[in-house]
């Protein structure tokens, strides 16, 4: 509902522009643009968190009871989050065609982990706050800009952070009823880690790969879109074909320990980020193996890309 909400109000903002150019143009457009280019730019570094919209939103409440969502946490995860001074990169997977489950996910971490709900940014796609709407649920949701430089800032300030690091990539790489995830590549969230000192969350979404069903129409043409404009077109059809609300799935989040990295011997700093790497590519595979069986995932196998 909220995707399509802003999609309906970003058409209205085209087809007012072309009806009444001067009144939206001097009454919406340059004043907005105005304020999101030069004003609100601090915004996308530390958020605009709106705490009771992330939590008692209607709409977001709703999500939560319709997709079913459950959490189940590593109590290492939650005695951690004890000191006020804990801190954590939570790595999420997979992506889906949509990640429907970001939103919704983010006003519910405070019950377990109050502290860290309070200090935690999600590093989202900086198009994202570009976009009327799309911009404002994604401040108020505690996304901030995903570069490196701010990750970096965030980390240093003793904010937690939620990444998903398989991205657009893996967004386009989703299959309905395959569990994908685009790891191979990914390693500047295990560089930030061993930069600062901060354990890695894993976590793994049981249910986000059949949300949508998928097509790979085209599907060669589309991610030599991706790679050389950074546009994604993902062809995927959720509850009753419709593109933007997911089919009526129960989602659990899995959470696990936090890592912290263990290294043998002398190493570089290249091998030292291999050797995490290929910890947390075991650990996201001992989580998704411990708790597929009794979610109802017994027959699939994890595929990491």
């Amino acid at each position: 509902f909220l995707s399509a909400f802003a999609i309906l109000v970003n058409l209205a903002i085209i087809v007012g522009t072309y009806l009444y150019p001067r009144v939206l143009v001097l009454g919406f457009i340059l004043p907005y643009t105005t304020y999101v280019l030069v004003l609100g730019k601090e915004e996308r570094k530390d958020g605009a968190v709106w705490n009771w919209f992330r939590r008692n939103f209607f709409i977001l409440v709703a999500a939560r009871q319709y997709l079913n969502l459950k959490l189940v946490w590593d109590m290492k995860l939650v005695e951690s989050d004890k000191d006020p001074k804990s801190q954590f990169i939570f790595a999420a997977f997979p992506h889906g065609s949509n990640a429907d489950y970001r939103i919704i996910l983010d006003g519910v971490l405070a019950d377990q982990m109050p502290n860290t709900f309070r200090r935690l940014r999600v590093l989202a796609a900086t198009v994202l706050f570009r976009i009327p709407v799309v911009r404002e649920l994604s401040l108020w949701t505690a996304c901030v800009d995903a570069s490196r430089t701010e990750a970096t800032r965030l980390l240093e300030r003793g904010r937690s952070l939620m990444v998903l690091p398989g991205g657009q990539a893996e967004q386009m790489r989703t299959v309905f009823g395959r569990e994908r995830i685009y790891l191979n590549r990914r390693k500047g969230f295990i560089r930030l880690s061993l930069k600062h000192g901060v354990p890695i969350v894993p976590v793994y979404v049981f249910g986000c790969s059949d949300y949508y069903r998928t097509s790979s129409f085209a599907m060669d043409f589309r991610l030599a879109l991706l790679k050389y404009t950074g546009m994604a077109i993902p062809i995927a059809f959720g509850w009753n074909g419709h593109l933007l609300c997911p089919r009526q799935v129960d989602t659990t989040v899995v959470l696990g320990a936090p890592l912290q990295f263990q290294f043998k011997g002398k190493m570089t700093e290249e091998e030292k980020l291999d050797s995490a790497h290929a910890q947390f590519c075991t650990a996201i595979q001992n989580l998704f193996d411990t708790h597929k069986e009794s979610l109802g995932y017994g027959d699939r196998e994890l595929e990491i890309m």
